[in-house]
């Protein structure tokens, strides 16, 4: 790789080329090379300060606030229908209280009350305005003050806002992919014409698999970004009925319910950040915001990622203890040991791999305890050695279903809800299996759980508590509403499954919480995700989909890992994982039968590896910073298609930016794929001083060199890659 800078005297402003240089020709012949030096770096430093530029979220952000939370006459962020008829009729005529309330420095809460006079519903608006971010966010909860059932409530939306069309150009909607295939949390750009409509939903109520609850309205210089709140079903609805207007509304799938006397309910946690100006800096408040309030805090810090071994349950325990000193003798810089699937249920000899399709681990959800077949005393000698070497110890779970027939269904039957069969991931050759829901809607169910998870976690010596959710969770909700209220059950489990993790946390304050992929705001704020895809760790996986992940993920937030199958001495594959945590193994712990069943080889490349996690480790700081998608997959580009096909992401570049402007620091990402023609490239970067040096070098072993902060932002960061597919990082530090 090969970094260098081209300097020259050319007009910044293209459009003001032309009578610029009418203007020089009056000029003596002998004077115009000084009026073209000095007109361009006047102009060179205007265009410095327009490019980095910060959105004015403050002046949208007060305004957004005055406007539809503290103005009485207008209409409120969300919407209902109780009694057949609509909210913004019926809260017009119900009384009203106010109050604003200083909740630190830079937080202001905002509370809005309306009770009905004859059914004494009451409707309770909260809304905390951030000053920093100047984001505003809010939650609505119903409570029924009466002494009867309320009237029908329906038609939920937590959020119900109209956003003013400006500008020339078709309005779009900005939005992720979720956590599917090789094209996992991509970007996507959605005009929305006049009378045209758009959605973002997860009907399951599980993981984020089509998407996930972020979003951005975008139009000239302007634009709204919205994220939800809801570790369940959740739909965002986008239509412009006018050629000026957008509607935004988001809610569960379906509400339809009446509330018992002395009942309340919550609903989903909204999130709005109004911007002007640039887009990307707009995403970098909403980065900074989502990290300060959104994301764990572990000793008054953002909690960092781990680097993690990978290893599946079934492994015995003196296999695993073997590995372990492996692991540690050859001094890789592994943070965490990762047990996975696999280790509980009844005693049986157990695949010390995950074979795919021939793994029982499934037959056995929902019995939590330890196979001592496989685990004789347990997994405390385990977690015993890991802490002995420096490491934390993770321990995989999925609490909310269980397989019919393991003690806890057959013991307590009231504390599941409803039952599904299947022959697990459609493979005919497995056994059929039925299994249900376990309800966290149920207090002494709830109390159970937590007292079961944090006797394990306390005995075993987790230190990292992994919950997964392999099914469909919203038609065992459905199952058990009546038709009266629809709703209540998922409802009430939502409000259970995010006390069972407070709760969890409170008992255990250093325990990390990895959640897998599900996305919202509300799971985020608990907990991490160390998995932001399945894909990636197949042996046989595309490494764009871990590039492409990270240009769609960092767009909405900071905090998230991802695994990656080991391919030994192949940095481009290896740095494609670089993410805020990584998790591998040193040979194939999962795959098909020809895939797997062998250990370390005796030659593996542990020097290259050592180099390549301490290099992750160098620049697992940066990706707190501001985040610049340099070279994203472009408009042409399907970035989920066959490597065989033209318009496939394989012809491209990939690059991003990770800048600390605070520290005057950060690094670039650069990744020509196999197909790329393209030796060169050119990256303006951002967020930078333009006034400041900047030494710059590289992992490769290039000479570093220096470079201001003006050039690199207008010329740009010349970049060459030799091999294709290949891979550099290049860090830049202000001197």
């Amino acid at each position: 790789m090969i970094v260098y800078f081209d300097v020259g005297y050319g007009f910044p402003h293209k459009q003001c080329e032309p009578e610029m240089r009418r203007y020089m020709l009056r000029w003596p012949c002998r004077m115009r090379p000084i009026f073209r030096l000095t007109l361009s770096i006047a102009l060179l430093t205007l265009r410095v300060k327009a490019y980095g530029r910060t959105p004015d979220v403050a002046q949208e952000s007060n305004s957004w606030v005055q406007e539809h939370l503290l103005n009485p006459e207008s209409r409120p962020p969300f919407s209902f229908v109780y009694g057949r008829q609509a909210s913004q009729s019926l809260l017009k005529q119900w009384p009203r209280t106010t109050a604003t309330k200083q909740l630190d420095t830079g937080r202001t809460e905002h509370t809005v009350v309306w009770t009905d006079p004859k059914t004494h519903l009451r409707v309770h608006f909260a809304a905390v305005e951030y000053a920093d971010s100047h984001a505003v966010e809010w939650n609505i909860s119903f409570a029924n003050n009466g002494s009867s059932d309320t009237l029908v409530l329906e038609g939920i939306q937590a959020l119900d806002i109209s956003v003013p069309v400006t500008g020339q150009r078709i309005p779009t909607v900005n939005y992720s992919r979720g956590c599917g295939g090789m094209d996992t949390y991509a970007l996507r750009k959605q005009p929305l014409n006049q009378l045209e409509s758009f959605h973002l939903a997860n009907r399951d109520g599980g993981k984020t698999v089509d998407t996930i609850p972020f979003f951005d309205i975008q139009m000239d210089g302007r634009g709204m970004i919205g994220a939800i709140g809801w570790p369940g079903t959740w739909a965002i609805s986008f239509s412009r009925p006018t050629e000026h207007t957008i509607e935004v509304s988001a809610g569960m799938q379906r509400t339809h319910l009446v509330l018992h006397a002395g009942e309340e309910i919550r609903t989903l946690q909204v999130l709005l950040l109004p911007w002007s100006g640039d887009d990307i800096d707009a995403h970098n408040v909403l980065r900074r915001h989502v990290l300060k309030y959104h994301a764990p805090h572990y000793d008054g810090k953002p909690v960092v990622l781990p680097v993690s071994h990978l290893g599946w349950g079934g492994m015995k325990t003196s296999t695993s203890l073997h590995l372990l000193d492996q692991i540690t003798n050859e001094r890789i810089g592994f943070e965490t040991f990762w047990m996975d699937a696999g280790w509980y249920g009844a005693d049986r000899e157990v695949a010390e791999f995950q074979v795919f399709g021939r793994e029982d681990w499934f037959l056995h959800a929902g019995n939590w305890r330890v196979n001592t077949v496989a685990h004789p005393d347990g997994l405390k000698p385990i977690s015993d050695a890991v802490h002995a070497k420096g490491m934390k110890f993770l321990l995989w779970f999925e609490p909310e279903r269980a397989v019919v027939g393991t003690p806890l269904t057959i013991s307590h039957p009231d504390w599941f809800i409803g039952e599904e069969g299947t022959n697990f991931e459609g493979n005919d050759a497995r056994p059929f299996v039925k299994f249900r829901l376990f309800d966290f809607g149920n207090p002494a169910a709830r109390r159970f759980m937590i007292d079961s998870m944090s006797d394990l976690i306390t005995t075993q010596g987790i230190d990292i508590y992994r919950q997964d959710c392999n099914f469909a969770l919203a038609p065992f909700w459905s199952q058990n509403d009546s038709h009266d209220r629809e709703g209540i059950t998922e409802i009430r489990y939502v409000e259970g499954l995010l006390e069972f993790w407070d709760e969890l946390r409170r008992r255990h304050p250093q325990l990390i919480l990895d959640i897998v992929q599900r996305g919202d705001l509300e799971t985020i704020s608990r907990a991490v995700d160390l998995s932001r895809a399945d894909y990636p760790v197949s042996p046989d996986a595309d490494p764009i989909g871990n590039q492409v992940s990270t240009v769609g993920l960092a767009y909405w937030r900071p905090h998230y890992g991802t695994l990656q199958q080991i391919r030994p001495k192949d940095t481009y594959h290896f740095r494609s994982g670089f993410a805020p945590g990584l998790g591998f193994a040193l040979f194939n712990v999962a795959g098909t039968k020809d895939q797997i069943g062998k250990f370390i080889p005796p030659d593996f490349p542990f020097d290259w590896l050592r180099i390549q996690v301490e290099q992750l480790k160098q620049i697992r700081p940066y990706y707190y910073g501001d985040y610049y998608p340099l070279s994203p997959c472009s408009e042409n580009t399907n970035c989920n298609t066959a490597q065989n096909e033209e318009r496939s992401a394989a012809f491209e570049w990939a690059a991003w930016q990770f800048n600390r402007p605070d520290q005057g620091d950060g690094m670039i990402q650069a990744f020509r794929r196999d197909k790329s023609p393209d030796r060169a490239n050119e990256f303006r970067l951002r967020g930078l001083d333009p006034a400041a040096i900047y030494k710059v070098s590289d992992f490769d072993g290039n000479v570093a060199t220096t470079i201001s902060g003006a050039d690199l932002m207008l010329k740009g960061l010349h970049v060459e890659i030799a091999d294709a597919p290949g891979a550099t990082i290049i860090i830049y530090k202000r001197i």
